[in-house]
C-alpha cells in the first residue's frame, strides 16, 4: 500500500516545470492512480457517510475520479449520481462501476461548473479533492449548494509547509491553490454555516478525525449547510 501511495504522490507532484505557469485543468487525469485508492479520500467519504448522509438519501458526488467513493456513499444512500470533467476516468468507470451497483443511477461528464440538475435535487452533494483544482471555486460552491437540499461535504488538502513550495504555491503542480483553516473558513462562510472536520496523520494512513486542527492535519473536511432564504 505504501508503495502505491508513493507512486501516486510521485505522479501528482512530479518535477516542477522550469518556467512557472498556471496548470491547465484539462491536462490532469486521475487515471494515473487506476487500480488503487487514496487513503485520505476513502476516509473522507466515510466521514461524509457517517455524519451527513441519512439512510435513503440521494447523493451527488462532484468529481468522482476513480469512483470508489460512489460505492461508499451507496452504503446508506438509495441513489448515488456522479459528475466528472475527466473523460479518461469517465470512460474507465463505464467498465469498472456502471451496472455493478444498483444504487448508482447516473454518471455524466460536465464542464466543471454547471450541473444539469434542478434546484434541491439531491439531499447531499460531496466534493472530495476537487475544490483545489477549480479556477472559480465560488461559482462551483454556489452551483453545488443550488442542487442540494441539506448542503455540501468538501474535503481538500490542508496547506502544510512540507507540501508548499518556497514561493507559496502548492508542490502538487495540479493544485491551483491550497488553504489553511482560516483561509478556507473565510471562503465557505460566505455560502453557509460550516461544520468543521479534520483528517490527521500521514498520507498513507492511519488517519484520525477531529473537530479541531492539530499539528499533523492532512485535510480540511467541512460540511457547508445550505442557507434557506
Amino acid at each position: 500500500m505504501r508503495r502505491i501511495i508513493r507512486e501516486i504522490k510521485r505522479r501528482l507532484l512530479g518535477s516542477p516545470p522550469k518556467e512557472k505557469h498556471t496548470p491547465d485543468p484539462e491536462e490532469y487525469s486521475a487515471i494515473a492512480g487506476k487500480g488503487s485508492f487514496v487513503p485520505w479520500q476513502v476516509e473522507a467519504y466515510f466521514l461524509a457517510l457517517n455524519q451527513y448522509i441519512d439512510e435513503g438519501a440521494t447523493v451527488l458526488d462532484v468529481g468522482f475520479g476513480l469512483a470508489y467513493g460512489l460505492n461508499i456513499l451507496a452504503i446508506k444512500a438509495k441513489a448515488v449520481s456522479g459528475v466528472e470533467v475527466d473523460p479518461k476516468v469517465y470512460a474507465y468507470c463505464q467498465d469498472t462501476v456502471v451496472g455493478r451497483n444498483p444504487r448508482l443511477v447516473h454518471l455524466s461528464l460536465y464542464n466543471g461548473y454547471d450541473l444539469e440538475f434542478p434546484d434541491d435535487y439531491f439531499d447531499v452533494v460531496t466534493c472530495v479533492d476537487v475544490l483545489e483544482h477549480a479556477e472559480d471555486y465560488h461559482r462551483l460552491l454556489k452551483e453545488m449548494l443550488r442542487v442540494s437540499k441539506k448542503g455540501v461535504f468538501i474535503s481538500t488538502p490542508n496547506r502544510r509547509p512540507e507540501y508548499t513550495s518556497p514561493d507559496g504555491t502548492p508542490r502538487n503542480y495540479w493544485h491551483l491553490r491550497e488553504w489553511s483553516l482560516e483561509e478556507l473558513d473565510e471562503i465557505l462562510k460566505q455560502h453557509g454555516a460550516v461544520d468543521w472536520n479534520f483528517l490527521n496523520g500521514p498520507s498513507e494512513g492511519p488517519l484520525t478525525r477531529t473537530k479541531q486542527v492539530v499539528e499533523n492535519t492532512l485535510t480540511l473536511s467541512p460540511f457547508v449547510y445550505k442557507r434557506r432564504l
